[in-house]
């Protein structure tokens, strides 16, 4: 099992290589969004840390 700090590198290096590939302009409303995406690849990086 991994620990909570390597999960969260991992939603970093996740959410860094989705937005790489976007030209999304900063500001308050994309920020949640991307907020809302990390917060949903931690939650199923969790889970299926769980399962193993």
């Amino acid at each position: 099992m991994f620990r909570n700090d390597h999960l969260i590198e991992k939603t970093v290096e996740i959410t860094v290589a989705k937005l790489s590939n976007t030209s999304t302009p900063t500001n308050e409303s994309n920020g949640k969004n991307v907020a809302e995406f990390m917060q949903e690849i931690y939650d199923k990086l969790v889970e299926l840390n769980k399962e193993d």
